[in-house]
């Protein structure tokens, strides 16, 4: 099924469509169907006749699912849908059944109608959840949905191998049904033949399936709107098996662009400090280069940089136009037993001091302050069953356990660069095998992590299995109760169809259930799962988190 991107306005005014179909000339072929069947069913007329007539209502209402029987026979699909169906009605015509197979075929064609317009209204109302996101957010959302296989799941693959199974098993039994139970019992082959093709007619696996696909975009458009835009249903769907999240620091539990508070130098101007010193972190990963970068207006003269080292959660040591200078925090010099004078530092704040030449330069000061959203997203997490939570970052390893404890993390990792995060997220993921693990970061990964799931705080990434904006991060937790719902409801809706298509093979067997009655009471299943897809979008934590959203935005405004 196709959507079309539109903007935030035509979503408000209803002006969207779901798919194009020429659902128009469906309904006047099914118009002209019914009149034939209804001709050929009350007026008198010879055998030969109506057979015909049945034949050619059959035809007009139903002859595309012949192309699609020839289609699956041509891919070696042999059991799909419309091959039994098309099997079922020439067989039925064969034996005396041309009433029942046309209505069969025409009742099948009208619950295609509906099924579509059921799916049509639910991506509608999905959608709708999305009235409060900007036209670029709703966008992206549908782009998601229009890529093929967006809302396959993992359940999808487990139901449909599980329906194959028990197709051959049905198949197989409504053959040998036609060929014993004229011998059993007083049953006539004629009779045993109309009743093992009810049988075929209930054991087609579609209804079972229809309503999946759909369950997974509802769950797509569900997470969008808490602001995480995932790629896939099956995204989604893993979030249920997460027990382990690593939180990358910058960008997602603070500022991912530190601000410069102050300079001091009392033997450079500032200007001239702040050249030196963005030179300095200019191929740095951390922290304070971004800081700079966005301080320093002036352009850089990268061949004055020469022996560059990183380190991670310190500073930076480098030679600028043959001069030996290092930016780190007080503890590297500490360890190396350097002097400098040291100032009292803030827990929002971070100080760099510089040498050159062995010579005490200045400082740089930039901030260090969490963000006030995401103070419970630990606590959060946990209540969604999360087992372990670790924060990584590039700063100290002093620092940054302070800062996990105050979040409530389980343990913390500093002075890493991307290469050693990345090899820190597999041995997590090797270690902790109870249960998927989810890798939350915001930048500076330029590839998959080695976790189930790569979380980025960004508008854009090309790697990430989902986007979350950085405002939405405090809501992070409540799409895994989508996922819990998108499950529970696949459950509900396959255990609903398979106790419908139970009861019908039953009541073939005991020929209580003719073609067309078999056929519309599977259909009526199908479309009553469709319309039980919608309440994957129902979730008391979504609820409630975006409430408590809500209600920090109204108290910051104020």
């Amino acid at each position: 099924m196709g959507l079309h991107s539109h903007s935030k306005e035509s979503l408000e005014n209803g002006a969207i469509q779901t798919k194009e179909m020429p659902r128009g000339l469906l309904v006047i072929r099914l118009v002209i169907a019914s009149v034939v069947f209804a001709v050929a069913s009350v007026v008198s007329m010879p055998a030969i006749v109506r057979t015909i007539l049945l034949a050619i209502a059959a035809l007009v209402a139903g002859y595309d699912i012949i192309l699609d029987a020839i289609n699956s026979v041509e891919e070696g699909d042999y059991l799909g849908a419309s091959v039994v169906l098309v099997f079922v009605s020439v067989i039925a015509f064969v034996i005396g059944y041309g009433i029942e197979s046309t209505a069969m075929v025409i009742l099948y064609k009208v619950g295609c109608i509906l099924a579509e317009y059921v799916r049509e209204r639910t991506l509608l109302s999905a959608e709708e959840l999305l009235r409060y996101r900007d036209s670029e957010e709703i966008d992206r959302t549908v782009d998601t949905a229009n890529k093929p296989g967006a809302g396959e799941t993992a359940s999808e693959d487990q139901i449909r191998s599980a329906a194959s199974f028990v197709l051959k098993i049905l198949l197989g039994f409504a053959v040998l049904f036609a060929v014993v139970a004229p011998l059993l019992t007083h049953l006539t082959y004629r009779e045993a033949i109309h009743r093992a093709l009810s049988i075929m007619v209930v054991a087609t696996p579609a209804s079972v399936l229809l309503s999946i696909p759909l369950a997974g975009l509802v769950s797509v458009f569900t997470a969008a709107r808490s602001g995480a835009f995932f790629n896939k249903a099956r995204s989604v769907e893993k979030l249920g098996e997460i027990k382990t999240v690593i939180v990358d620091k910058a960008g997602v539990l603070a500022e991912a662009c530190p601000k410069l508070l102050s300079v001091q130098s009392d033997v450079l101007d500032t200007n001239t400090f702040l050249t030196f010193a963005a030179h300095a972190v200019y191929y740095s990963e951390q922290p304070i280069a971004r800081a700079l970068a966005n301080a320093t207006d002036g352009e850089y003269k990268l061949e004055v940089i020469s022996d560059f080292v990183d380190i991670p959660g310190f500073g930076v040591e480098v030679n600028i136009g043959g001069a030996h200078v290092i930016l780190a925090t007080k503890e590297l010099y500490i360890s190396r037993g350097e002097a400098v004078p040291y100032s009292v530092e803030s827990s929002e704040t971070q100080t760099y001091y510089m040498m050159i030449a062995g010579r005490y330069i200045g400082k740089v000061e930039i901030s260090n302050s969490a963000i006030d959203s995401v103070e419970n997203i630990v606590d959060d997490f946990k209540r969604c069953g999360v087992e372990k939570c670790y924060l990584i970052s590039e700063e100290g390893k002093e620092d940054v356990a302070s800062f996990a404890s105050r979040f409530g993390f389980d343990d913390a990792f500093g002075e890493l660069d991307v290469e050693k995060k990345l090899a820190l997220i597999e041995n997590i993921c090797n270690n902790r095998k109870n249960g998927g693990n989810m890798y939350v970061y915001s930048s500076g990964i330029e590839s998959h992590s080695k976790a189930d799931i790569d979380v980025r705080v960004s508008k854009a990434g090309k790697y990430a299995d989902a986007l979350v904006s950085p405002s939405s991060v405090n809501t992070l937790p409540s799409v895994f109760s989508v996922a819990g719902r998108l499950r529970s409801v696949i459950s509900e809706n396959a255990i609903f169809t398979i106790a419908v298509k139970a009861i019908l093979v039953f009541l073939s067997i005991n020929g209580w259930c003719n073609l067309w009655f078999a056929m519309f009471i599977d259909s009526a299943a199908a479309i009553f799962a469709e319309l039980n897809t919608i309440r994957v979008s129902s979730s008391s934590l979504l609820k409630g988190m975006l409430r408590r959203r809500e209600e920090e935005e109204e108290f910051t405004e104020e």
